[in-house]
């Protein structure tokens, strides 16, 4: 390559993903032909390969790097539209966002929505998204409820575009919460093209990747797409492509309900495990992908099951992605009302007496009514486990948080 390609290669970034082209090392991210370089739109064989072959491929993007690229925003204020998976606020908030946007005004933009289930009003979910990112310092001045999948509310992202009228509108979110489908459906409405590479598997925009528009009004404004962070606490986060087509939802999710006694398991396809140690007859509710199996069994039998069974019936994770998870490990949860006891795990869940949904980031949550339990959440290390008011029948309804 000649001192002027390298030169161009060090400048020249994918449309798609946003990293840096080079042209020496077919092996390494950002790839291109030497003779794509030149072209106006030039994508990495990547991206190139997610878009037309379905291919899956992660890259993570380190902390510092991913900071780097972003405080750039707050050098040049404008509107951020702040991504949120509705099924996993605390995995999809982004550690120190404030500092690094700087002045510019912050909308939630709350993807996913079209596959809550269809007792959940959306929009009454307002206040609890406003009170917890308030909690890391990021004051709202609006929370939009969209699908990037079905379009859902995209003409409200457009006219909040029109409204504040900024040169530039940055899109920041956790890698999969849907930033780049979002932005993709956000232009197709402009009738263009579909400039940002999209795909299921996190860890697809690399770097900042920018396309001009002109919005209904005849305003122009600059669309930036921003590398989506992993922490590596999800489920997600660790998944091969087939894994993740089955983990994920792709349609409404419907509820299923277990009424449990005690002694008895319930193992979330082969990620999780739920064991009702003591307690009364009661009811626990899994929002979970659909095609996740689901399958109860005896609490003595319930660890032979999940390791003869792994790959027949409970099908995900594959053997590689539980590598990758690790091994599980227990989590003691117990009602508020009831005391410790030996041989509960160094940190406990406790639900109220009103009852919680216990979230699995990146996997879904389960539900415990309040009544008199004791169980084992059984979860990789590493997966983020968390508490909070039931979303379906308390946050859904706009109780107070």
């Amino acid at each position: 390559m000649s001192e002027h390609q390298e030169d161009r290669a060090a400048l020249v970034r994918c449309t798609g993903c946003g990293i840096e082209l080079q042209s020496e090392s077919p092996d390494h991210p950002g790839y291109v032909p030497e003779s794509a370089l030149s072209r106006e739109s030039p994508v990495c064989r990547r991206c190139f390969r997610i878009r037309h072959y379905g291919e899956f491929s992660r890259i993570v993007v380190p902390h510092d790097v991913y900071e780097r690229e972003v405080s750039t925003i707050s050098s040049h204020p404008g509107l951020v539209f702040y991504v949120i998976d509705v099924f996993d606020l605390p995995g999809s908030v982004i550690p120190g966002l404030a500092k690094l946007i700087g002045t510019s005004r912050v909308v939630a933009v709350v993807n996913k929505v079209d596959l809550l289930p269809k007792e959940v009003h959306v929009e009454a979910l307002e206040q609890w998204i406003r009170k917890e990112l308030l909690t890391t310092g990021v004051a709202l001045s609006e929370v939009l409820f969209v699908s990037g999948r079905s379009g859902r509310g995209i003409r409200d992202v457009l006219e909040t575009m029109e409204r504040y009228r900024t040169d530039a509108v940055y899109v920041v979110g956790m890698a999969n919460v849907g930033k780049s489908t979002m932005l993709n459906r956000l232009v197709d409405r402009l009738e263009r093209h579909q400039p940002f590479t999209a795909s299921r598997v996190p860890g697809t925009t690399i770097g900042m990747v920018s396309t001009r528009v002109t919005l209904p009004n005849g305003d122009k404004t600059v669309l930036v797409d921003t590398p989506g962070l992993i922490h590596g606490d999800r489920v997600i986060d660790k998944l091969c492509g087939s894994c993740l087509k089955t983990a994920t939802p792709q349609q409404p999710i419907r509820p299923k309900i277990y009424q449990l006694d005690a002694g008895q398991s319930v193992w979330m396809g082969g990620f999780a495990r739920f064991d009702f140690v003591s307690g009364p007859h009661q009811p626990v509710v899994f929002y979970v992908s659909n095609d996740l199996v689901l399958h109860r069994t005896k609490l003595e039998k319930a660890a032979a099951f999940g390791e003869q069974h792994a790959d027949d019936i409970l099908k995900v994770p594959c053997p590689e992605c539980r590598e990758s998870l690790g091994s599980l490990r227990p989590l003691s949860i117990r009602s508020s009302r009831q005391r410790p006891i030996p041989g509960e795990t160094e940190r406990v869940l406790e639900v109220p007496t009103h009852g919680c949904d216990i979230v699995l980031s990146g996997l879904g949550w389960m539900v415990l009514q309040g009544q008199n339990i004791r169980g084992t959440l059984w979860v990789p290390e590493d997966v983020r486990v968390t508490t909070r008011p039931r979303l379906v029948g308390h946050l859904s309804r706009g109780a107070r948080v």
